[in-house]
């Protein structure tokens, strides 16, 4: 009867499923965050345009 060889012995078949998900949840992170900073830096928020008139007492700046 032949003997099983140790489990230290067999073939590596790559990385876990966990660490490939691990890698492919962090790179579309790194992805997300540097698409955001590129959108941030181009957009051109717009001022706005509408007039604010307030009335202000005189008696706040009389000593």
């Amino acid at each position: 009867m032949a003997r099983r060889r140790s489990s230290v012995f067999h073939q590596h078949q790559g990385p876990s499923f966990g660490a490939r998900l691990s890698r492919v949840v962090l790179v579309l992170l790194v992805l997300t965050l540097i698409g955001g900073a590129i959108f941030l830096g181009f957009w051109e928020v717009q001022a706005p345009v509408e007039t604010v008139e307030r009335s202000i007492p005189r008696e706040r700046f009389l000593p």
